[in-house]
């Protein structure tokens, strides 16, 4: 098991194990959420992976579902293609989250992971039972091998997520939370979620973004600490909240650069650990709730978002202190 607050980041296995934990490795990490690998999803796939877990001593805490046929293009495509909602493929794709449960279970992973949709917000509608239903019978079969379901958030508010959870009803419902995806669907403030969620979290995804600034269309993901999610803040208050699991890295970008933005976001994670004054100076970015960020802050601007900067400051050193202890040496 990972110790605790374990730096990990989101990858994929592709068709080769050893060199994708390897990648893992040297972005110098200990854990990873990896997607599901379906070309490794037999016998001599699961004894090259447990080889390349032994080989580079990466720890895979979550496997991720994802579908054919998903588009994450715009709004109203996300509503109709992703996760478990489109009634078309519903069948097909509970069939294949059991299929991905069975192959973590092989490769000793206990969680598992997914976006399952937009469920609606109305109880009363026909589909929100039929999500209630579909996602009973996911974690009772998950339950059987002794592992959780952890919803992916954002597709919902945080008051939406915690009625359709309590309506489930399982002990081994869980969320992933990803404080990004509540601002990239414009679903709420994604420190005040922290609170309503806490009880259900058992993994995030340290991801950044920006919010929409146009109906019907997603906010923009930047490296992390260059968007709203206000980072500093935010982990401050999941730790004040009890959170001690792996901290997992997302970068939703390809090649040399999604490299380089992790390194800066494992070295930003680093100096939060540290208590590093540093960390809390870096000024927000530009977004629909301010729009003052200059070298020389106004005091109009610094009573703004340049003043969590300094409100943060506070947070880091208790940050720092409760760190210390229990994160992983490199």
């Amino acid at each position: 098991m990972a110790q605790q607050l374990a730096l990990g980041v989101m990858t994929r296995l592709g068709t080769d194990a050893l060199t994708a934990l390897q990648h893992v490795r040297s972005l110098g990490v200990p854990t990873a959420h990896i997607s599901y690998p379906v070309a490794m999803d037999n016998e001599a796939g699961v004894r090259e992976i447990e080889a390349a877990r032994r080989a580079t001593d990466i720890e895979i805490t979550t496997v991720f579902c994802s579908f054919a046929g998903e588009s994450y293009a715009n709004i109203s495509t996300v509503q109709t293609s992703v996760g478990l909602v489109p009634e078309a493929t519903r069948a097909e794709r509970v069939e294949k989250t059991l299929k991905i449960a069975d192959f973590a279970h092989r490769i000793g992973v206990t969680r598992v992971a997914a976006h399952i949709g937009f469920v609606p917000a109305d109880h009363s509608d026909p589909l929100y039972a039929a999500m209630v239903q579909v996602t009973q019978h996911i974690c009772d079969e998950l339950a059987a091998r002794g592992q959780v379901f952890a919803l992916e958030n954002g597709q919902e508010t945080a008051q939406g997520l915690k009625r359709f959870i309590e309506d489930v009803k399982r002990d081994n419902l869980k969320v992933n939370f990803d404080p990004a995806n509540m601002i990239l669907y414009g679903n709420g403030h994604p420190i005040s979620a922290l609170d309503v969620l806490m009880p259900w979290i058992d993994g995030v995804h340290c991801k950044d973004g920006r919010w929409p600034t146009q109906d019907g269309q997603l906010g923009e993901e930047t490296p992390l600490g260059e968007g709203d999610v206000d980072l500093h803040a935010w982990l401050k208050r999941l730790l004040e909240l009890g959170y001690r699991g792996p901290l997992t890295i997302e970068r939703e970008i390809s090649g040399d650069q999604q490299k380089q933005d992790i390194l800066r976001a494992v070295d930003l994670l680093e100096r939060l650990r540290r208590g590093d004054p540093g960390a809390a100076n870096m000024p927000c970015a530009p977004s629909p709730r301010c729009r003052s960020t200059t070298a020389s802050p106004t005091p109009k601007a610094k009573s703004g978002c340049w003043r969590r900067a300094e409100d943060a400051k506070e947070g880091l050193k208790a940050f720092g202190e409760k760190r210390k202890p229990s994160w992983p040496s490199k």
